[in-house]
């Protein structure tokens, strides 16, 4: 073949490959409300698998990546497009959902300062700002109350919401149980000891209780009667307490009732500017 020659053959089949590059193009841009993502198909992964773990549709991953049947390798990039949203609670409490739920034992570790839990609970997801105030409190807690017990964490959500258990609430991420501090403290994790008026380390206990109340977002908190006017004592004894605290006590925040017997009920209000949240 000639030089002439050659080099004609190279300009074809540069021409031709960069036909081939236009033709298998950047996929179809991804719908309103979805954004573009790439993950790799880990080691024993099926493309079921992938896009189970992905929360995406076998049929759109095979589209999406130009895919002529369910065969993947491992380490193979794959594209696809995720929902785009905000984080929040949807709805009431009662009856409600999560999206995008945190989980608040992100690391499996099953504590965190100044808390625990117990092994095998699950519905530990909440809104980003729930997460942060048991976090902020139970560190608190822990600052003022170096010697105390970890503070027992019970449900928030699953991690997408909905009805949890034999909750009647626990439904949108802002909800939780805290186990009550009592002499002898509860077992780690669990709720197995009822607060008396005889066992309740009130110091300690108050120690959380104050940091819900300075938190504006704190909605209610549910407890039985006799943490209640265990609390309601401690703080009517000391003037500093008294004017800043006691209105709580009136049915504003604190919520007496028969049920919580081994735990308080921490309700938290929507989040600002969550226009789906419904208190």
């Amino acid at each position: 073949m000639t030089a002439h020659g050659t080099a004609a053959l190279a300009l074809l089949v540069a021409t031709a490959l960069a036909a081939s590059t236009a033709g298998a193009a950047q996929p179809r841009a991804c719908p309103k409300g979805t954004k573009a993502r790439q993950t790799n198909v880990l080691k024993g992964e099926t493309l079921a698998a992938v896009a189970d773990r992905i929360q995406a549709k076998v049929e759109a991953l095979r589209r999406w990546n130009r895919l002529s049947s369910d065969a993947v390798r491992k380490g193979q990039n794959l594209r696809y497009c995720a929902p785009v949203f905000t984080p929040g609670s949807v709805g009431s409490c009662n009856g409600g959902n999560l999206r995008g739920g945190v989980n608040l034992d992100h690391d499996g570790d099953r504590k965190g300062v100044g808390f625990v839990l117990a092994p095998g609970r699950l519905n530990t997801f909440g809104t980003p700002a729930t997460v942060r105030h048991i976090r902020q409190c139970t560190a608190r807690y822990r600052s003022n109350q170096p010697k105390g017990p970890p503070v027992n964490i019970g449900d928030i959500s699953s991690r997408d919401g909905g009805h949890v258990g034999n909750h009647a609430s626990h439904q949108s991420g802002r909800d939780v149980d805290l186990g009550f501090i009592t002499k002898p403290p509860q077992s780690k994790g669990y709720f197995d000891r009822e607060a008396t008026s005889t066992n309740l380390d009130v110091p300690r206990q108050w120690s959380l209780v104050q940091c819900l109340l300075d938190n504006r977002e704190t909605k209610f908190i549910f407890m039985s009667w006799p943490v209640v006017n265990a609390l309601k004592a401690f703080v009517v004894k000391r003037p500093a307490l008294k004017s800043r605290y006691l209105k709580f006590f009136g049915g504003s925040v604190i919520q007496g009732d028969t049920e919580h017997l081994t735990h308080l009920h921490v309700r938290f209000r929507c989040p600002k500017g969550d226009k789906m949240c419904r208190d």
